[in-house]
């Protein structure tokens, strides 16, 4: 393509399994299918591309760059990491980048969900319109009180206009309430069924053994069914919020939320996290190329980051 070119730049975290890692560039692929606009994926941390490399190459093909991010919700990496990223790619390159919103909480994600919740009721046998069932959406948990809010979101709109019993949000760590304890309180209501749905991108480490724990959950309470979804995989309906992302971010529609993000705002316990340097630091250790291992735990934001709010962010 020639350098007055557009480009995009689908930004994943990265993974340990490869085959999560296929998955980010399979989502790459079929975004590029429905924009028409060349599409390759980055990563910023455990594959390759690196974020860098990406941006690297990017420029030197195209005049513009928009950048797409691969999260569910707007944590660390969000925050810090990737516009950081940009703006030493901006200081580099004679390159316009755009940068777009995180997946968040989108009306084609909480369809998707539906689908998958859906399919577990059928492996089960049970019908939503005459049994109870109820459902324990589980992320991974963040340091980030915003990202962690929106899940409880997310899970209230999940609810609304649908036949569950309940719709409750759990997280596998670093926040409450936990899966198990999560699962064990609606376990006392006694509902035909419990679908545990992995709020998460691909199959990932975490992914597998979230499987594994909630199958021993099940056999734990054998007086209620208790399932677990498929997570949000390749599904076209993703690919459909990406391009709306970056259909947002060309027209320079995005917004952070500022009003109840740690780094901008005082919020209670994170008093301290205020314009972090910490938060820089590690920041700037992503863009180095530097590698953490946070075990399962790992939430793409579970280091502190200060906040590098820029234009598009």
């Amino acid at each position: 393509m020639s350098h007055d070119d557009e480009a995009v730049l689908v930004v994943g975290h990265g993974s340990r399994r490869e085959r999560s890692n296929e998955q980010v560039r399979d989502i790459a692929a079929d975004l590029e299918s429905a924009i028409g606009v060349p599409v390759v994926a980055g990563f910023i941390e455990f594959a390759e591309p690196s974020l860098m490399d990406a941006l690297s190459t990017l420029a030197a093909k195209a005049s513009t760059i928009t950048v797409v991010h691969c999260s569910l919700f707007a944590a660390g990496h969000v925050k810090n990491d990737v516009p950081l990223a940009l703006n030493v790619a901006r200081e580099r390159y004679d390159v316009e980048i755009h940068n777009g919103s995180h997946i968040g909480v989108h009306r084609s994600i909480l369809e998707l969900l539906d689908d998958r919740i859906a399919a577990v009721e059928r492996d089960r046998g049970i019908d939503r319109e005459q049994a109870t069932v109820e459902v324990v959406l589980t992320a991974r948990g963040s340091s980030d009180p915003d990202a962690n809010g929106d899940v409880f979101k997310l899970a209230r709109m999940l609810y609304e206009g649908r036949s569950f019993g309940r719709v409750e949000p759990a997280f596998v760590g670093i926040t409450d309430p936990r899966l198990e304890t999560a699962v064990s309180e609606r376990v006392v209501h006694d509902p035909d069924a419990i679908v545990v749905v992995p709020y998460m991108l691909g199959d990932g480490v975490l992914t597998q053994r979230l499987y594994g724990w909630v199958d021993e959950l099940d056999e734990e309470h054998d007086d209620v069914a208790i399932g677990v979804s498929r997570p949000l995989g390749t599904d076209r309906r993703l690919v459909e919020v990406l391009a709306d992302r970056y259909r947002q971010a060309r027209r320079g529609g995005v917004d952070m939320s500022c009003d109840t993000c740690k780094y901008k705002v005082r919020l209670p316990g994170h008093e301290d996290e205020v314009g972090g340097e910490a938060a820089l630091e590690h920041a700037l250790e992503h863009l180095g190329g530097h590698e953490h291992d946070h075990g399962h735990q790992h939430d793409g934001g579970g280091h502190d980051h200060s906040h590098a709010h820029e234009g598009g962010t």
